[in-house]
């Protein structure tokens, strides 16, 4: 019977199955010799399979169904079939129960003379993790320690208490953090006795500095489960703490700044809220502004314009309150006034905050504009009724009109020169009731007003409500809004009967001329026919009829010198009229 690779082996037998390095012994003629029960766990190597086998067999049959790496097939091939010596070649690896691992294999000459070669087989898959929890805890924040039952540190990493982590090895907590252990060694201790889990948070300083650390501590059990100490892991949180106070401040001072735009919002709203009168929103701001502070419960508001006052809240005396005056035209016509009523945290500037004041002052500025605007349109509805009353006693017409809508104001006059109320004329164009006749100078008109100037005694013929026609004379000028012209205004009158006046005048005038040149003519063509007559009675021998032609001449010549002397005035009153336009 063949002997086993026990009873090859080159040391005492308890030796060697206490190893936990795999040792494999290969001889000269390159067959494994011996091997320990190590290495057989490693390679799932059964009884004595392997003993004889030639070495690139058994890297064949064992070594290289488990290397998962291919980098490492060669060298590891070259150390079994060709005896080469290695210090050391981490390779990784997949156990036969399927455990990834990492293993550390060396091989060198043994036994002097003898031709055997030692190769050395070690899990290092311990040694790697501890190396890469070492490189990922390296200058982190984080910290793990394990202390005894007495709470003295017994082992440490990254802990940056010293200069090394061995140098807290022994102290305890009160050593380490003096005057301020109390509260650590309260929560390690409670981790001893009830053996429970324990996470808070626990601030001291370090280095002169003041850290926050999330402290989470679990017991730590012997081989029969007693409790026999702490292992712990700390998490340094100081930078997270302090940038989530940050985000409370900032969050804070957001919700401030929301608060006081929703009290301007809210007051803007009020503004445009139709039908309030002064009082009543005057008396809503005040009612509104308490939202705007940090401490709006005890908040007191005054408000006083013109003498009259508006509260919200008791009025109470305080000496911590904010003015603001209320100015229109620039003349201070009232305030608002902020008071708190009641103990409220102060800060270095008081109770209130910059920002408050601005926003008071926004508000107060916003009131005085509110006031300006109200005294402008209450002076403009005062204009505009008194140019309404104008309007609606003128016997002129009076007529609005903008571009893009028409006739928008008709005076009454209207209806009695035209006979259309103004109710029937809104919305229309002044087209609708001019005559074709007159469209030309009409339009004519309306492009010189729209282009800023002004149209004086424009005379159209327009179309009355009965059908009969009108002569009007308009006076037109533009209507300007934020340096645009937007429409144009039109004051006319009714000149249809001056109109008729002038032109029966006119006939007059010239039927009086007609007259007056028939009367010359007469008067020349009837003194040349006396002359005749009277040269006729010269001639006469009978002196008695002679001298009664002459009596007839004469009467008649004295007859036609005062139809001159009516010609002359006639004349004179004629020029008189005319110069003064009678």
């Amino acid at each position: 019977m063949a002997d086993s690779h026990q009873d090859r082996a080159p040391f005492d037998r308890a030796v060697l199955d206490a190893l936990e390095d795999g040792l494999l012994v290969v001889d000269s003629d390159r067959k494994v010799s011996w091997y320990n029960p190590a290495i057989a766990r490693t390679l799932g190597i059964q009884k004595d399979d392997a003993i004889g086998m030639a070495s690139d067999s058994l890297f064949t049959a064992y070594f290289l169904p488990i290397i998962e790496d291919d980098d490492f097939v060669q060298p590891l091939h070259r150390i079994l079939t060709n005896g080469a010596d290695l210090s050391s070649l981490l390779c990784r690896v997949r156990t036969p129960e399927g455990a990834r691992c990492c293993l550390l294999i060396s091989s060198r000459q043994a036994f002097a003379g003898t031709g055997l070669r030692l190769i050395k087989v070690r899990d290092a898959t311990a040694e790697m993790y501890t190396h890469h929890f070492k490189a990922a805890l390296d200058h982190s924040p984080v910290v793990v320690f394990v202390q005894d039952a007495d709470l003295r540190y017994i082992w440490s990493y990254n802990q940056q208490l010293g200069p090394t982590d061995a140098s807290i090895i022994g102290l305890s907590d009160e050593d380490v953090f003096p005057g301020e252990a109390e509260r650590l060694v309260a929560l390690k201790r409670r981790v001893l006795e009830t053996g429970e889990i324990v996470r808070n948070t626990v601030a001291f300083t370090i280095a002169g500095e003041r850290r926050v650390r999330d402290l989470t501590l679990k017991p730590l059990r012997g081989a029969e489960e007693e409790i026999i100490g702490v292992a712990g892991m700390a998490f340094d949180v100081t930078e997270r703490i302090r940038v989530e106070e940050a985000f409370r401040e900032k969050t804070y001072e957001l919700r401030e700044r929301m608060d006081e735009l929703r009290c301007l919002y809210t007051i803007a709203h009020l503004v445009k809220t139709p039908g309030m009168t002064l009082d009543e929103l005057l008396q809503a701001v005040a009612d509104t502004l308490p939202m705007g502070w940090q401490y709006p419960n005890d908040i007191e508001v005054r408000i006083t314009v013109d003498g009259r006052d508006y509260y919200w809240g008791d009025p109470v005396d305080s000496s911590w309150n904010q003015r603001s005056p209320i100015v229109v035209h620039g003349k201070q016509v009232g305030e608002v006034e902020v008071r708190y009523c009641a103990e409220v945290p102060v800060g270095d500037e008081g109770p209130f905050l910059p920002e408050e004041q601005m926003l008071l002052d926004s508000i107060t500025n916003q009131l005085g504009q509110i006031l300006e605007q109200l005294q402008v349109e209450a002076a403009f509805e005062e204009s505009e009724e008194k140019f309404r009353g104008i309007a609606q006693r003128s016997f002129d017409l009076i007529v609005t009109s903008y571009l893009n809508g028409g006739l928008n104001y008709i005076s009454p006059a209207m209806e009695r020169i035209l006979g259309y109320t103004p109710e029937e004329m809104v919305g229309t164009d002044w087209e609708d009731y001019i005559l074709p006749t007159s469209l030309l100078v009409w339009k004519e008109g309306r492009r010189r007003v729209l282009r800023g100037e002004q149209v004086e005694r424009l005379q159209i013929e327009v179309r009355r409500k009965n059908g009969e026609t009108a002569i009007l004379e308009l006076n037109e000028s533009p209507i300007v809004e934020r340096k645009t012209i937007v429409g144009y205004q039109v004051i006319g009158r009714d000149i249809s009967e001056r109109v008729l006046h002038e032109r029966l005048r006119e006939q007059a005038f010239d039927m009086t001329e007609r007259n007056i040149a028939q009367f010359a003519v007469l008067a020349d063509h009837v003194r040349h026919p006396l002359q005749v007559i009277m040269g006729v009675a010269d001639l006469l021998d009978d002196e008695t009829i002679a001298e009664k032609l002459r009596e007839q001449v004469r009467r008649v010549n004295m007859q036609i010198s005062e139809l001159d002397q009516e010609w002359i005035e006639s004349r004179k009153i004629r020029e008189f009229l005319k110069r003064y336009e009678l």
